[in-house]
């Protein structure tokens, strides 16, 4: 009997361990094939760095996207998100609903990673008065995975802005206020946000820039998800402003 037990014990354990190892080496292929298709992506943007900046500094980091090119891969692309020094450059998509890009590379490919994608009820200029881009929070810190490291104040000083460029015009956006916040909370019910929910965000905020930010402008919401309670997310907030060419 004895016998029996060990043996049952040893198929199950050996079940697991063959099941662990099949999903560790899936997570692994599919942040490869991931990696591969951004890093195609990545050869039509030119990006010129400058001298490193602190809070309340004008960055100087040029970013040039060739959006013809990347229009050949994708005709979904919208703009290019890049942060100085940090993981963030990628392409933005935007589908006919929420749901596409969750799952899906550039290239149409079913990953776990997805993509970085904007809300399908916004302008694609990000002309709206709250423009919200949604990504994974990787493990592996691709996508939106190193975005909580907003939660730190530190972080946010040494990484106070970050570039969106779009066809049309290039942005730098200042960030001004990170918040954990239910999955229904207001911030994605519109693609508008009112002055008073602006003003609880940055009560509420993970970080304080260290001068005044003018919020006025188009604002800039990135989201995704952490894990503070059931269906929570963390949102890192920006005012976009016009770069001049």
């Amino acid at each position: 009997m004895k016998k029996v037990l060990y043996y049952a014990l040893l198929v199950v354990l050996l079940g697991v361990f063959a099941y662990s190892a099949y999903r560790i080496g899936d997570y692994l292929t599919e942040s490869h094939e991931s990696t591969v298709v951004v890093g195609e992506a990545q050869k039509h943007v030119s990006v010129s760095k400058g001298d490193a900046v602190e809070a309340g500094e004008e960055p100087t980091d040029q970013v040039e996207v060739n959006f013809e090119d990347l229009w050949k891969i994708n005709e979904d692309v919208v703009a290019w998100l890049y942060g100085p020094d940090s993981r963030f450059n990628y392409p933005v998509v935007q589908g006919s609903d929420n749901d596409y890009y969750l799952y899906r590379l550039l290239d149409g490919t079913w990953n776990n990673n997805g993509s970085l994608f904007l809300d399908y009820r916004n302008s694609a200029d990000f002309s709206d008065g709250n423009s919200i881009i949604y990504g994974h929070h990787m493990q592996t810190g691709d996508m939106f995975g190193t975005l909580v490291k907003y939660k730190d104040q530190s972080y946010y000083d040494t990484h106070p802005y970050l570039y969106l460029t779009t066809p049309t015009q290039k942005y730098r956006v200042d960030l001004f206020a990170g918040c954990i916040v239910k999955a229904n909370a207001e911030i994605y019910q519109d693609t508008d946000i009112t002055s008073e929910y602006l003003q609880t965000c940055m009560a509420e905020s993970t970080f304080q820039p260290s001068g005044e930010i003018d919020t006025d402008g188009p604002i800039l919401t990135l989201s995704t998800c952490t894990y503070e309670f059931d269906n929570a997310r963390y949102v890192v907030l920006g005012v976009l402003v016009p770069i001049s060419e």
